[in-house]
């Protein structure tokens, strides 16, 4: 079996499947949010993440589908302005959650401007703030927890993806 930090760089590089890549954009948007928000598996369980700004990422995630281009390219421009301060400050795992909202910021521009986005590089960098966070047996469960909920959410979406 493959180990999860293995898994991990593979996602990152492209070489197998990563969540969140695929399916409606207000259903990856959503979920993107929650890889900031969600109390098991988000970003804000990282120590030294910064948990208002996962909040206001999460925010903006889950307007980017739905908002007014102008106003949300605006918003995004100061979180990557705050995303490049904070990764310039932070230690360790914090680096990592810095570096997904810095990829999450790309990402919104790629869509906001008509492009297509994979979010692959955020949620590699998410997994890698779990990683280095955290014991591994504990990362390992954050991260399934996500893939799980990504799996739940894509192939069920009435559920919102709530997991059994």
């Amino acid at each position: 079996m493959i180990r999860l930090s293995d898994r991990v760089l593979l996602m990152a590089t492209g070489e197998v499947e990563c969540p969140g890549t695929e399916g409606p954009a207000s259903l990856r948007w959503g979920w993107l949010a929650d890889l900031y928000t969600h109390p098991v598996w988000g970003l804000v369980t990282v120590p030294g993440f910064s948990t208002p700004v996962g909040y206001t990422v999460a925010e903006l995630c889950r307007a980017t589908p739905t908002g007014t281009v102008d106003s949300l390219s605006v918003r995004w421009d100061a979180m990557e302005r705050l995303a490049s301060i904070g990764a310039g400050r932070a230690q360790s795992a914090a680096m990592y959650a810095w570096s997904a909202v810095a990829d999450s910021v790309v990402d919104a521009h790629d869509y906001l401007g008509g492009h297509q986005f994979s979010g692959a590089e955020a949620v590699a960098a998410a997994f890698w703030a779990h990683l280095a966070a955290k014991p591994g047996v504990v990362a390992e469960v954050c991260i399934a927890a996500a893939i799980e909920a990504w799996n739940s959410r894509l192939h069920y979406p009435a559920t919102g993806g709530a997991v059994a």
